[in-house]
């Protein structure tokens, strides 16, 4: 789960955050307070005021399909979510479906509740070049220029690392050079000149977006390299640390936001469908990219 478009759509964030402060205030109750961690990486090229506009109408959709009060916490990393949620001190949490896998090795009780669906599947990684390239894969892009644009997706920047790890080199040492373009397309447009920018790496929907835009030009790109299909990002629990109660309404409000206005308005904005039901073969989904992206070395228990 990434929040892509929230720089571009500041403004309809704050009028959303206005909106939804016409609305009576209400001190919520802390015993009554549902508190939802999300991973400070789906916000890694967000200013801190974009999350603090979106949190007011995020607060006040959560009110109005569970009628459960919320607060948005930023956390560091998903060791620290699972911890927080086994403790108790959150009560649901948004993973990264890869950092979910991660998660459920050290706890295996941790509890998926619904996707965050994604408004493009599967979740690729693609690396690109012009259709002019020599290079037959990654090995021959060493010491070239890559693009790696502002709002790149979580799975695709774990895709490129474990990718040039590999090779021995962190991504910043393999190429001469990593650029940080402000938009996906600006970063393939520099692919199809060809002349600053020789790679780039997206996701399946920028691809497909960008066909849509410049169909010509997209004809002068060419797919080097292609990741797994990666799980989709996932809102967990704790069982017995949160109430079943608690949980059923979440679910139930939840996954009907996307029948609303303001929910359509925020799920446009993070570029999702909507919540939806846990696929049938999560779990293998979980299992598989565990085991092509085992988890970092250093991760603590």
């Amino acid at each position: 789960m990434r929040f892509p478009r929230l720089a571009a759509f500041f403004p309809l964030a704050v009028g959303l955050a206005v909106l939804t402060a016409r609305a009576p205030a209400h001190e919520p109750a802390a015993a009554g307070l549902v508190k939802i961690g999300m991973l400070a990486t789906m916000f890694r090229d967000v200013k801190p005021a974009v999350f603090l506009a979106l949190s007011r109408p995020f607060h006040s959709l959560v009110e109005s399909q569970t009628g459960l009060k919320s607060e948005l916490v930023l956390v560091p990393s998903p060791d620290e979510l699972r911890q927080q949620l086994d403790s108790g001190k959150l009560q649901f949490g948004v993973f990264h479906g890869f950092e979910f896998a991660w998660m459920k090795q050290k706890t295996p009780g941790l509890q998926a509740l619904m996707i965050a669906a994604p408004q493009h599947r599967p979740l690729r990684a693609f690396l690109v070049v012009n259709v002019d390239s020599p290079a037959k894969g990654l090995a021959d892009l060493k010491g070239k220029t890559l693009a790696v644009p502002t709002g790149t997706r979580e799975y695709s920047r774990l895709f490129l690392a474990r990718e040039c790890q590999s090779r021995g080199q962190l991504p910043e040492a393999f190429f001469a050079q990593v650029t940080a373009p402000p938009t996906p397309d600006d970063a393939l447009h520099a692919v199809v000149d060809g002349t600053t920018v020789q790679a780039a790496v997206v996701d399946g929907s920028t691809l497909a977006g960008y066909a849509q835009r410049y169909s010509g030009r997209s004809k002068r790109l060419r797919v080097l390299e292609e990741s797994e299909s990666f799980p989709e990002s996932v809102v967990a629990y704790e069982p017995g640390k949160v109430d079943g109660d608690t949980v059923r309404r979440f679910q139930h409000g939840m996954s009907s936001a996307h029948a609303t206005p303001l929910g359509r308005q925020l799920l446009s904005l993070w570029a999702m469908a909507g919540f939806q039901p846990i696929p049938a073969d999560y779990a293998q989904q979980l299992a598989e990219i565990a085991k092509a992206y085992p988890p970092p070395a250093s991760s603590p228990k």
